[in-house]
């Protein structure tokens, strides 16, 4: 049977004599049998280079599809979906997706960092190559030379429908990412510069009712893993009383802007902050923080004072204000009574379980809402001539490192680290004749868009740097380039990754981390002095010291607009 289907095309025949290239080096033996007796008797080892060959030549034989579909789950870390081995969280439609397509194992991202890290997929080129280094940096489209096309361009030149709709406000068209798309859905509520997988699917569900006759491409950005870590349906955690009189209840932890209304009385009044977390680390007794904070009497209010009680910390350099459970503010008003506004925003104060579980419930419930999609795909007659590809922009910390202040780290930006830059990936094509592939080379996010045009069969493709990954082999000198930048990392960062190294810079300091994966995937201990002077671990070291030079020397300052800095602040992303 194998061998009926290897010798019907004649690219896998051409494939199929590379891998008894193969077999020779393996097994003097098989030198002088016939093709067929090789696949009759061939050891273990070799089936597996052969089952690549298959599925390398039967993706390459399978039909195109009629559309295609990219989703990128932002700051999804690969050991959060259970087809990657995850215990703590259930994501049954992705694992479908899996089951049915192709999972590469040992994906990477090149950068911490929402926007450089989208701009590496659809252009197939590094942040340093782009100059895009930051959220909120405008990305400058004019610069790029002609061959720079992104993927969605691929697709409008050949009369495809095309649509993105994005949830999170550093994706805005006002950034450029916007290119080769007819639709570029980033509408965002007052109150917050995210939506939640439903609100993307309430907008993405009616342009493929209406796309449904046409040929498309349709980049869906799900963000709801992305701090803050609060599903649509977490209940309140803070309540506001005046004078004992409920205010309101609120989700601190889903970081919207709240506003209260407030009545202002001539003397004293006094507002209460009750706070509902458990999860506190004993070592920091306040559950709850204030990230911006505004009270606004109306105009003429020169009279009103406030005054904060003991049970406040107030951090102004970074205007976070720390809060314990029934902490006041004293409005004193020695004039007439009057109204006010109080505006803030905030999250609770996590021990490292709880941000993981919330975490882990944010992306059980994106799940849930990849599930709809492809109901709805299924209902349109769709989905078994859409290709669909899933990858994350970038991990995220879950609390393994410390930050600066001690606390456990929740988020992104700042750290190479894998649980930062490590995500899933996975293909799903109609037409593949072999469902639940595994493949284990590494892969980043360079290789996403020229996949898919390959997939395609689009011709002239622009320079991109990726690789096809259903031609993707072993390569034991594959090397990685990584990096973060400043203002939003703490500090600049550059990594290199090869083989089972995986070498880490910080220029500031000169400071060089380096981790065998072999033995510390987890990367807990750094063992660069004892390595530093090896052949191996000097030509790592020169080549990222060179990558870091070269970078550094051309990268100018980012600045930020007023709106932009604000939108970067609401997110958390700057401080």
């Amino acid at each position: 049977m194998i061998i009926e289907i290897l010798f019907g095309w004649r690219q896998r025949v051409r494939l199929l004599f590379r891998s008894i290239a193969k077999i020779r080096r393996m097994s003097e033996k098989a030198k002088e049998r016939s093709v067929s007796r090789r696949m009759s008797v061939v050891p273990a080892a070799v089936c597996i280079v052969l089952s690549g060959v298959l599925i390398t030549a039967g993706c390459k034989q399978a039909h195109p599809p009629e559309n295609f579909i990219l989703i990128t789950l932002d700051a999804q870390r690969a050991d959060y979906l259970s087809s990657y081995g995850a215990a703590n969280v259930k994501t049954p439609n992705l694992d479908g997706l899996a089951r049915q397509g192709i999972l590469f194992e040992n994906c990477f991202s090149l950068i911490p960092i929402t926007a450089p890290a989208h701009a590496a997929i659809f252009y197939s080129q590094p942040p340093h190559a782009l100059n895009l280094y930051n959220n909120g940096q405008e990305f400058r489209k004019s610069r790029l030379r002609q061959d720079k096309l992104p993927l969605a361009s691929l697709f409008k030149k050949r009369g495809y429908a095309t649509a993105a709709f994005i949830s999170l406000g550093v994706l805005h068209s006002k950034f450029a990412l916007n290119g080769g798309f007819d639709v570029y859905s980033d509408e965002f509520p007052a109150d917050r510069w995210y939506l939640t997988a439903e609100e993307i699917n309430a907008r993405v569900f009616p342009w493929l009712e209406a796309h449904k006759g046409e040929k498309f491409f349709l980049w869906i950005h799900y963000s709801d893993p992305h701090d803050p870590y609060a599903p649509p349906n977490s209940p309140p955690d803070l309540k506001i009383y005046q004078d004992d009189r409920l205010l309101g209840a609120y989700c601190l932890n889903k970081y919207s802007l709240n506003t209260v209304p407030i009545q202002i009385p001539s003397g004293k009044s006094r507002i209460r902050f009750d706070v509902y977390n458990t999860e506190t680390e004993s070592q920091y007794p306040y559950p709850g923080r204030l990230t911006e904070y505004h009270f606004k009497p109306l105009p003429g209010g020169k009279t009103i004072t406030t005054e904060f009680s003991s049970d406040w910390y107030l951090r102004y350099d970074d205007n976070n204000f720390f809060y314990k459970n029934g902490a006041t503010i004293d409005i004193v008003n020695r004039g007439r009574p009057t109204s006010g506004e109080l505006a803030f925003r905030g999250r609770l104060n996590l021990k490292t379980a709880g941000g993981r579980i919330r975490y882990g419930a944010e992306v059980e419930y994106m799940d849930g809402e990849i599930g709809r999609l492809i109901d709805t795909l299924k209902a349109l007659r769709l989905f078994d001539k859409t290709g669909i590809l899933a990858v994350g922009d970038h991990g995220e910390g879950m609390g393994e490192r410390t930050t600066s202040a001690g606390l456990p780290h929740f988020g992104h930006i700042h750290y190479l680290y894998n649980g930062y830059l490590k995500v899933p990936l996975i293909l799903y094509l109609p037409s593949l004749s072999e469902r639940g592939i595994r493949r284990s080379p590494t892969a980043t996010l360079l290789d996403v868009a020229p996949t898919i045009a390959h997939l395609m069969r689009f011709k002239n493709l622009p320079a991109y740097q990726g690789r096809n990954l259903l031609r993707l082999e072993e390569e034991k000198d594959f090397t990685v380039f990584e990096e973060t930048y400043r203002p939003e990392a703490f500090k600049d960062l550059f990594g290199i990754r090869r083989g089972s190294w995986h070498l880490i810079l910080s220029p500031e300091g000169r400071r060089y981390e380096l981790f065998d994966l072999s033995r510390d995937f987890a990367e807990q201990a750094n063992v660069f002095e004892d390595n530093k002077e090896s052949r191996e671990i000097a030509g790592l070291k020169q080549t990222i010291d060179e990558f870091a030079r070269n970078i550094l020397k051309s990268k100018g300052n980012i600045n930020f607009d007023s709106e932009t800095e604000n939108m970067l602040r609401s997110l958390g992303y700057i401080r």
